[in-house]
């Protein structure tokens, strides 16, 4: 029983290190490609994270653990009411397994961790955590100096350079710079995880106050490195909320010292930028419409991108991604069935189980703007994660 307790503890602390991390085999079946061309958001994936959560689950079983019958239900609840809108006629029912099959591998991870009694602190969780934001902020600083991968594609680092045709770049002034992606497959994504595990651990842990400067510069820095405007906003919403009167003053000096770059980013996208407005409202039309044709069930679990692939969407391309905003996603996708599984799933633990946190506040915020929680492999084992830590961290006093 010993040896169980030391292989789950290995397993729990990759588990969560590598949580960023996206290597992993992709397979190419006839329904993963339209217009042939292959789609990653519909390819069958086999992830090295995948097996680190079973190997998990198989130790924590082994020694006959109790599990948190309520997380089970829920998210039991949440992958039934998924899997229902694979019923209808003319639906691609292999990409809707795809899905399926990383929803329930997050979910699992997200029940261990709901059955698991962590303590604040609790190293079993705060060093992983900690290591992955270093690792990553590394990672992306160096990309950003260098413009383009460094070489880390054991960890799922995607090779591309400043001149890799659709490479995220900000306009800095007519100079072309690099937007880091670090292990993740878009600079948003990073800039989503970086804040999101910044909050958990400054607003979860009691920690030194040298190491709480020390995640929100590399938290800040590597945000800022991204451009993401979201993710920028919510940061700053969220250092206004966690700190005292100094923190935002201070705040507020280093937002004026970035104001350069601040102004550059957002008012970009009224000019020659707008693009990125024009291509979110069509999709999120686009969402809309494919939701009152089939209202229920929707057009069926990742789904989105066939249904709409033979629309003509602005740009010199066709822009096949998801619509960014979840729950919008959800309802086209899965219906009004769909969408009170996601809410059933997200709902409870925030106003039944846990009192409403920042994190979540953070993760609802960043969702309403992009989809990567429901559709990329980093963004759902996040969610996940933060959905488990509900049930199982006690709050602070």
């Amino acid at each position: 029983m010993l040896i169980l307790q030391r292989v789950e503890r290995i397993f729990l602390f990759l588990t969560i290190l590598l949580l960023p991390t996206q290597l992993g085999k992709h397979f190419w079946p006839p329904f993963s490609f339209i217009y042939s061309l292959p789609i990653d958001y519909l390819s069958p994936k086999v992830y090295f994270w995948d097996l680190l959560v079973i190997g998990l689950w198989a130790a924590f079983i082994l020694q006959k653990k109790h599990i948190n019958r309520l997380a089970l239900n829920l998210l039991y609840f949440f992958i039934l009411t998924q899997a229902a809108s694979l019923l209808g006629r003319g639906v691609n029912v292999g990409a809707g397994f795809v899905r399926l099959e990383q929803y329930l591998i997050a979910g699992f991870f997200g029940v261990y961790i709901a059955s698991s009694k962590f303590q604040v602190p609790s190293s079993k969780l705060f060093w992983p955590l900690l290591l992955a934001i270093v690792f990553e902020s590394a990672l992306a600083i160096l990309q950003f100096f260098k413009g383009g991968t460094i070489g880390f594609w054991i960890l799922g680092e995607r090779s591309f350079t400043l001149s890799t045709p659709g490479i995220a770049k900000f306009d800095f002034y007519g100079n072309e710079v690099l937007r880091p992606y670090a292990t993740f497959p878009h600079p948003n994504v990073l800039a989503g995880f970086m804040l999101i595990v910044a909050v958990i651990l400054l607003y979860r842990f009691r920690i030194k106050s040298v190491t709480k400067k020390v995640i929100v510069f590399l938290g800040g820095l590597v945000i800022l490195l991204t451009v993401s405007r979201v993710a920028i906003l919510a940061g700053v919403i969220s250092v206004m909320t966690l700190t005292k009167k100094r923190g935002r003053v201070l705040l507020i000096i280093l937002i004026i010292i970035l104001l350069p770059i601040l102004y550059t980013r957002f008012s970009s996208v009224f000019n020659f930028d707008n693009l990125t407005l024009i291509r979110r409202e069509e999709l999120s039309q686009a969402a809309f419409n494919l939701w009152l044709k089939s209202p229920l069930l929707g057009v069926g679990l990742n789904n989105f991108i066939p249904a709409v692939s033979n629309q003509i969407l602005a740009g010199p391309s066709r822009f096949l991604q998801p619509v960014h905003n979840i729950f919008l996603l959800s309802l086209a996708e899965t219906g009004v069935l769909g969408l009170l599984g996601l809410l059933g799933l997200l709902g409870y633990p925030i106003f039944k189980l846990h009192p409403v946190f920042l994190a979540w506040g953070v993760l609802i915020f960043l969702g309403m703007f992009d989809h990567y929680f429901l559709t990329l492999p980093q963004g759902y084992r996040l969610l996940f994660l933060l959905w488990g830590l509900s049930f199982s961290l006690p709050m602070l006093k």
